[in-house]
């Protein structure tokens, strides 16, 4: 894409300052007795003749008597996002290290979607949900009372807890407020139950004007709501996460699903014309988000949207936060996503996550938000680094996962990484997402480094970045830069402001060469010129004409051509297995859409499409693939 102002464009996971830090040092017992023991729960579980949902629950908790998790590290995390318009800025809030008295106290505010602000609150609650109502602002969390404050960073006062019409508490978990824009208030809750709803009384938020619907319910059906990191259980599904929103006349109510300490945690929406019932699939849905014809999934880094929010800012823009996991150190190892919504004719809601750089929310080109940059180094099998720990070579640091990393060694003066493209590109942007080691760093800590690349011509290494006075605590740091031709990068660690060793998760660097290959005469220029494959006044060989020719569409079609009876080359109006139900089966019920088929059949929807291109005389141009 040309004409790119790289300032203008972001990479997930998104550079959030200030991220919590957990701490959890945990190592393995010493011997395996009472590991995989069947518990008396489990075993009256299995005695059951019929099973329900909360049983599949049980059985999780049961079927991991005795394991542990080894956590060798501190971690930053940040997860089950919400977000709130508040004149144009959009505030989001978020759980930290799930533990209420010890939880994230940071809300993020931001004007660009680029630069986040860091605010700290007087208290911090695990998933939180915040609405504006005249000049108040409410705040509520997991089974917590709610609070009010004048401010959407507090200082926040405890106000209550609400009370159901029959006198009872009214304690969940993932609670979510949502404001209609007729100024009615309701709100959703509940984790891993049916997704309940009620309305409240928005003059007194702590009344409960009606009985609780129940407005998404686990489907055992929809693999993609099934419980397990290859969604393996049939028997349990974890919904959660509920989120209400609403574009135009439609409302939508989204949830989370699959275990939020899995990478494949992933989050799908129904629709309705009203907010507290009548709730179905929008015809073209896909779920979950981001798989099917108009998503990516899965990339390398953060294959999966999991408990988040979605809200419409001042430019009508449907914005998605997302949680997506890493879970090394443990299952709540977590970061942030975030990217537009398309919303289809028929209501569809499609979004397609993304990991290279992407102009921020309200700036296009050509309707474009993609700028077309490659991730160029991953797994090149080109790097040199000044040292590596044990076990923690630089193979680690571009390997397309999260949950490994490069590591100097503690004797390393001035660790060094530098890592090749196996070819020239021009670059323009750089992502590193820093791993600190050991349980001694603070959520203050920030890491300092220089960013080089290798001048072809002068055969030296030139400045790109100079970060080694910073003092941002950055987790994943995105840092954009002018153009240049190279074939390597070179990243130099300075130091940390707390003295912490600190290694590479994941170095990507952007960029393209398409351009070189334009100069270098490999592709030829885009003309204005048609070319035989594009309608003209004077319709060549490969044009429909008066006089058809056997290349052509006819009244009677060869099997060279698109027809009204496509072919087992064409894609047809007849679902495939990884969308809705099939002809004379039952649609699927609200909240399904299916999971696109994986292996050989995940590629064929592209093979079919690319087939039937080719036929009708297209031009199949290939498309850039996220990329770690």
């Amino acid at each position: 894409m040309t004409g790119v102002d790289m300032d203008l464009t972001y990479t997930n996971p998104v550079n959030l300052p200030h991220m919590e830090v957990l701490t959890q040092p945990r190592e393995m017992a010493p011997t395996d007795e009472g590991v995989a023991d069947v518990t008396t729960g489990m075993a009256e579980v299995m005695a059951k003749p019929e099973w329900l949902p909360a049983d599949g629950r049980s059985l999780v908790r049961q079927s991991k008597t005795g394991f542990s998790v080894v956590s060798e590290n501190a971690f930053r995390t940040a997860a089950d996002f919400s977000a709130v318009n508040v004149d144009g800025t959009i505030y989001l809030y978020a759980s930290g290290a799930l533990n209420n008295e010890g939880n994230s106290r940071v809300v993020w505010s931001t004007t660009d979607y680029l630069t986040w602000t860091p605010h700290e609150m007087n208290i911090g609650l695990t998933a939180p949900t915040v609405v504006h109502i005249g000049d108040k602002f409410y705040m509520a969390g997991n089974s917590t009372p709610f609070y009010v404050a004048d401010s959407p960073v507090g200082p926040w006062t405890e106000l209550g807890r609400p009370m159901h019409l029959d006198g009872t508490e009214l304690r969940a978990g993932d609670v979510q407020f949502f404001k209609d824009t007729d100024g009615r208030l309701y709100l959703n809750y509940n984790i891993g139950e049916p997704i309940m709803g009620v309305e409240l009384d928005a003059a007194d938020p702590l009344k409960v004007l009606t009985e609780p619907v129940v407005l998404w319910d686990f489907d055992p059906a929809q693999e993609w709501q099934h419980f397990g990191d290859n969604k393996q259980s049939s028997a349990f599904g974890y919904v959660e996460g509920g989120q209400m929103f609403k574009v135009g006349d439609t409302y939508y109510m989204s949830v989370a699903s699959g275990g939020t300490e899995h990478t494949t945690y992933a989050t799908g929406v129904i629709s309705s014309t009203s907010p507290l019932e009548g709730y179905s699939l929008p015809e073209g849905q896909v779920n979950p988000i981001g798989y099917g014809p108009q998503g990516n999934y899965p990339s390398g880094v953060h294959p999966n949207a999991g408990h988040g929010s979605f809200v419409v800012d001042d430019s009508g823009n449907v914005i998605f936060f997302y949680t997506y996991v890493i879970a090394y150190e443990t299952g709540f190892e977590r970061r942030l996503g975030m990217d537009v919504c398309e919303v289809g004719s028929q209501g569809a809601l499609s979004c397609e996550l993304s990991n290279t750089p992407q102009l921020a929310p309200g700036h296009e080109i050509d309707g474009q938000r993609d700028v077309g940059l490659y991730g160029l180094s991953t797994l090149t099998s080109a790097y040199w680094t000044s040292s590596f720990a044990p076990g923690r070579t630089p193979y680690y640091g571009t390997d397309r996962s999260l949950a490994t990393w490069w590591q100097p060694e503690d004797t390393d003066a001035a660790p060094t990484y530098i890592t090749g493209f196996a070819n020239p590109y021009y670059i323009s942007a750089a992502q590193i997402q820093w791993k600190e080691i050991g349980h001694e760093y603070t959520e203050d800590n920030a890491v300092q480094y220089t960013l080089e690349y290798r001048d072809i011509d002068s055969n030296s290494w030139q400045p790109l970045v100079d970060r080694s006075g910073n003092t941002t605590p950055y987790t994943a740091d995105y840092v954009t830069f002018d153009r240049v031709l190279t074939h390597a990068v070179r990243l130099t660690i300075t130091g940390t402001t707390e003295d912490v060793t600190v290694g590479i998760a994941e170095l990507n660097v952007f960029g393209e060469n398409h351009t070189l290959a334009l100069e270098r005469g490999i592709l030829d220029e885009p003309t204005e010129e048609p070319t035989t494959n594009q309608p003209t006044e004077e319709p060549t060989t490969n044009q429909p004409t008066e006089e058809p020719t056997t290349n052509q569409p006819t009244e009677e079609p060869t099997t060279n051509q698109p027809t009204v009876e496509p072919t087992t080359n064409q894609p047809t109006v007849e679902p495939t297995t990884g969308g809705s139900a099939p002809t004379g089966a039952a649609p699927n019920p609200p909240g399904g859409g299916g999971l696109p088929s994986t292996g050989a059949g995940g590629v064929a929807l592209g093979t079919l499409g690319a087939l039937a291109l080719l036929a009708a005389g297209g031009v199949l141009v290939s498309r850039r693939r996220s990329t770690s």
